[in-house]
């Protein structure tokens, strides 16, 4: 999210960001883990829950030609309902009443070079859902994201951190056509010493509130980078 009163920190944020690294589209960066290409630091921006308030995000972000991948659940898309909207953001989010953006505005991202990716059909905690329902539950949001707005490739799993997920779902996500999985695990990803597989890759980002003091983000990037291995590309139960 980025609300009003966090707008003119995100904006030092890239501003400060881009004179070390550079911005890179979601895709760019996961082919980049694949292949091995990674020659110097890159950032890749991405976004879950699809609050209306990115639109104020990407304002900033176009502004330092930073692309990034808004992971969003069709079954808020576009929901007015205060009711159902104060339900959802306090049962499934833990968060206060916030507005959802609609088809119309994911278009408008996907027009400004943005990409739209699957965080589930309702945001689910897929560690606590039995593996039927997990695997019906990515296949539609695929399908539905699929037909509305064009192929979709990424796919985050909700809450993000490794006991919401499991190896059985991690590979539901490529069966269902989706290339990447991503999760919300702190972390970043290096040029592997051996050949990483689509199927092999769990993605890790790190969360960032957008009015935090600039030098605590700067600390955990620094600290991703010291730690990152070949083995931070991978699954976690990956031998």
């Amino acid at each position: 999210h980025i609300f009003d009163d966090e707008i003119k920190n995100f904006d030092k944020l890239l501003n400060c960001l881009s004179k070390h690294h550079n911005f890179i589209s979601y895709s760019k960066a996961v082919n980049k883990i694949l292949t091995g290409d990674i020659d110097k630091p890159y950032i890749c921006i991405s976004s879950d829950d699809g609050f209306k308030n990115n639109l104020s995000a990407i304002k900033i972000m176009d502004k330092y030609g930073a692309k990034g991948c808004f992971f969003v659940n069709p079954d808020t898309i576009g929901i007015k309902d205060f009711s159902k909207v104060k339900s959802f953001c306090n049962n499934r989010l833990n968060f206060p009443p916030t507005e959802f953006m609609d088809w119309n505005d994911l278009d408008k991202l996907l027009k400004s070079g943005h990409e739209i990716g699957s965080h589930t059909i309702g945001h689910i905690n897929i560690g606590e859902t039995n593996i039927e329902k997990t695997e019906a539950n990515i296949n539609e949001s695929y399908e539905i994201l699929n037909k509305r707005i064009g192929k979709v490739s990424h796919f985050a799993y909700p809450y993000g951190r490794f006991f919401h997920f499991n190896k059985q779902a991690f590979d539901l996500v490529f069966k269902a056509g989706f290339n990447s999985c991503a999760s919300a695990e702190r972390g970043c990803h290096i040029n592997a010493d051996k050949k990483i597989n689509k199927n092999e890759l769990l993605i890790r980002r790190d969360h960032v509130i957008c009015d935090w003091n600039i030098n605590h983000i700067l600390y955990f990037i620094l600290n991703n980078s010291e730690k990152a291995s070949y083995k931070t590309n991978l699954y976690p139960d990956h031998d």
